[in-house]
């Protein structure tokens, strides 16, 4: 189940305290989607943290990455508590996302589906069934193409049910 309310956000920054102009989950789920590149922070093993650019899918109110187990990230990953950030500018909206990942091996049909969002994006088609997926606990989003829009639009969707706090 996913709610929706206004992030905490200072009084200083002008942001409506209202439900108008808020952003719809299926607007902002419709963005994660079609973004080509999601900005992902991991922590390493001594604490610092770790930003990396790479493609991905989002099918299913999650998130869907793949690289060998070797890279930085995944070992920040396999050596923590799989809490993870990821990112994205697309289109004059901004989303960030707070979650969990787990290494998974896709089911034929979402492996399907995935594999159909990154070839409407990439010149790429995965063909392996293990992925690591960000499963979101939070989501804050808004619009920056206009003064008003960033004023109207911050959104907090929080998930409910098995997603953890991140």
């Amino acid at each position: 189940m996913v709610t929706r309310s206004r992030p905490g956000i200072p009084e200083s920054y002008g942001i409506e305290a209202g439900d108008a102009g808020m952003l719809d989950w299926a607007e902002v789920a419709g963005t994660l989607a079609s973004s080509r590149v999601f900005w992902v922070s991991t922590v390493t093993p001594v604490g610092g943290p770790h930003l990396i650019p790479i493609w991905g899918a989002w099918v299913e109110e999650a998130a869907y990455i793949e690289g060998g187990d070797d890279t930085r990230w995944a070992r920040n990953l396999a050596h923590g508590d799989g809490r993870v950030h990821l990112g994205v500018d697309h289109g004059g909206t901004q989303v960030m996302v707070r979650g969990t990942a787990s290494k998974v091996d896709l089911p034929g049909n979402l492996q399907r589906e995935v594999a159909d969002n990154y070839e409407s994006k990439y010149p790429y088609r995965p063909t392996g069934a293990r992925f690591t997926r960000i499963t979101p606990s939070q989501v804050l989003a808004w619009r920056t193409d206009t003064v008003e829009a960033f004023g109207s639009t911050p959104t907090q969707f929080n998930f409910g049910g098995s997603h953890a706090a991140g």
